[in-house]
């Protein structure tokens, strides 16, 4: 496959075939996704892979983050939509932390963030070669108190993404997208 059509092709996928996901696959692509531009050459990032016991505590922080967002529905409904938060984790193959250290001038933290976002993306373009979505979330479960606890998240880091790794068990039409060239001004 070629890059253009890889480009074109990479969706976001979270429902899952129940096949595992090798580690040091993991490893081996994110070795490669690291070679994305990086001012300074901070290279701040660091992963973490949750599995096993880890990963049935996240799902259980995650169930009560469910519960505490439908904190309007009726009570006799909140355990069923608990375990559907539990589930929403328990379900996902492979699951990696991309965590960045806040560099203390202010300019290369964003310059940080913005190389740990290409990293997301190349380390998504790969896996989506080898036949699998990564579906990168962000929101509560990735920042609260817990699951900072869980990850040995440090007072001078941040979390950029929860990164759900697995082989899709659905295909994704593409969402159009506004040509590029609608866009550009171009100055005399």
């Amino acid at each position: 496959m070629n890059l253009k059509q890889l480009i074109k092709e990479r969706r976001s996928i979270s429902i899952y075939k129940e096949e595992p996901v090798s580690a040091d696959l993991m490893k081996e692509l994110l070795n490669t996704a690291v070679w994305v531009p990086n001012h300074k050459m901070t290279e701040p990032w660091r992963f973490v892979f949750v599995n096993g016991e880890a990963k049935r505590k996240l799902a259980e922080i995650n169930r009560e983050i469910a519960k505490e967002k439908a904190n309007t529905a009726p009570v006799e409904k909140l355990d069923e939509i608990g375990e559907i938060g539990y589930q929403k984790i328990m379900k996902v193959p492979f699951i990696i932390f991309v965590i960045n250290k806040i560099n203390p001038i202010q300019k290369l933290i964003e310059e940080d963030y913005a190389s740990a976002s290409c990293l997301i993306q190349n380390f998504s373009l790969l896996a989506w070669e080898e036949g699998m979505s990564v579906f990168w979330k962000t929101g509560k479960l990735t920042f609260c108190e817990e699951t900072a606890e869980l990850i040995g998240l440090k007072d001078d880091e941040r979390v950029v993404g929860l990164l759900q790794v697995g082989y899709p068990a659905k295909d994704q039409t593409p969402v159009p997208r506004i040509p590029a060239t609608e866009r550009i001004t171009e100055l005399p």
